[in-house]
């Protein structure tokens, strides 16, 4: 371990605090910028400005250095923070508004004719499921008496209930999810609430429900098919439960020697779904030996709202993906009030943020690392870009900018 790095790992923080600080208060010296405003085709690729599932405000503000787009849909409207986030709520309305031309009464009638339907009800659960559904799940006794146990023992709030990871309705929820190559845990709230109905009226996943729904219309989102999540997360996410999911990387977290209370809050956080964990905690595997993997797990564990929590997973995505690409990571040290990177290029900070003004969160991040000084190199790879003055100011104190990561990093 390096003296410098000995002088930077004080310990967890968020690596989400430029973001958060980057709030609505900006400084009125005359150093310093306002964050502009854009109009949507100045800002957005055509395949993500139309849709006849959604309409897009002209007017986009930068909030907390994210791009902020006015949805309207037919579900209402949404203000979403961020263009990957955007790509993933289009991905998500498109499929909502698919879903929507299904009937639950016509999928009921349908399915009763082909097995009879057996609704089982608690106070918090209904599952209808064809009696077929019921007695398949049954046979596997090792697999239910493992998913009960791992959900009785959860701690994240998105996890399924015991009845439902059993008995098929939260199965029907994923595989039905997975088929439309969306979020089986998404924050979409129009978009759970189709999943559930469909789920609810048809606990199986070969039926008519999903019949003609593997392509969904629409730019490209989540995730389940993007290239920096795994097969094998893919098809974890299609066929564990939430429960299960932490289960397993509880394990994984343990073994990168990240603390008990740490998991624990990153597990409970309600503003990570359980995908978001689920790589987060792959993207953190993937780095082999790097050091310090704690820095970031504490900093997720205290995002904020659903916007940071997506923040966090793409920053993990974005990592990985550096991380095999260009430079091994060798561990996680906390500079200027933020984790970064010590990699084999030196500093690295890696940010999915899209656009950069030059404002006082930026320069206190920017000057507290002591980018360039005894040549050591810095650089910050941002996903969209960075003002003239901001672009400026950062070579002025040692930061080499790197815009379009994503491109640049296949992401």
């Amino acid at each position: 371990m390096t003296q410098a790095t000995r002088l930077l790992r004080l310990g967890a923080c968020a690596i989400g605090v430029l973001i958060a600080a980057a709030g609505p208060a900006w400084s009125q010296s005359a150093q310093f910028e306002r964050p502009p405003t854009f109009s949507a085709s100045q800002v957005l690729p055509p395949d993500l400005m139309r849709s006849p599932s959604y309409t897009i405000g002209d007017r986009v503000t930068v909030d907390g250095f994210q791009y902020s787009y006015q949805v309207q849909t037919k579900n209402g409207a949404f203000t979403v923070k961020g263009t990957d986030l955007l790509r993933v709520r289009a991905r998500e309305i498109a499929a909502t508004a698919k879903l929507a031309e299904i009937g639950g009464g016509e999928t009921l009638v349908g399915s009763a004719g082909r097995t009879a339907m057996k609704p089982l009800n608690t106070a918090k659960d209904l599952v209808t499921a064809p009696g077929q559904t019921i007695s398949d799940t049954f046979k596997g006794v090792g697999h239910i008496f493992g998913s009960v146990d791992a959900s009785m023992k959860a701690t994240d709030p998105h996890k399924e209930g015991v009845l439902a990871s059993v008995t098929g309705g939260a199965t029907a929820r994923r595989k039905l999810a997975f088929d439309l190559g969306v979020d089986p845990h998404t924050s979409f709230e129009p978009l759970d609430a189709e999943l559930t109905r469909l789920a609810t009226a048809s606990a199986v996943g070969e039926t008519g429900v999903n019949a003609g729904l593997s392509f969904v219309a629409g730019p490209a989102g989540f995730a389940i098919s993007a290239s920096g999540t795994s097969n094998t997360l893919r098809a974890a996410l299609r066929d564990k439960t939430a429960a299960e999911l932490e289960k397993d990387g509880r394990q994984v977290l343990a073994s990168m020697g990240v603390s008990d209370e740490t998991v624990t809050a990153f597990y409970a956080n309600p503003m990570l779904t359980p995908t978001d964990k689920a790589i987060i905690v792959e993207a953190l595997a993937s780095l082999g030996g790097a050091g310090g993997r704690e820095l970031f797990v504490a900093g997720a564990a205290k995002a904020p709202s659903i916007e940071m929590g997506f923040f966090y997973r793409r920053q993990a995505e974005l990592i990985a993906a550096f991380n095999k690409r260009v430079a091994p990571v060798r561990a996680f040290v906390r500079v200027g009030g933020a984790p970064m990177l010590e990699t084999g290029h030196g500093l690295v900070s890696v940010l999915p943020v899209d656009y950069l003004a030059w404002t006082p969160p930026l320069a206190q991040l920017a000057s507290g690392a002591n980018a360039g000084k005894g040549g050591a190199q810095a650089e910050m790879w941002i996903t969209g870009r960075a003002s003239e003055a901001a672009t400026t100011h950062l070579a002025e104190l040692g930061w080499k900018l790197v815009p379009k990561a994503g491109a640049h990093l296949g992401q």
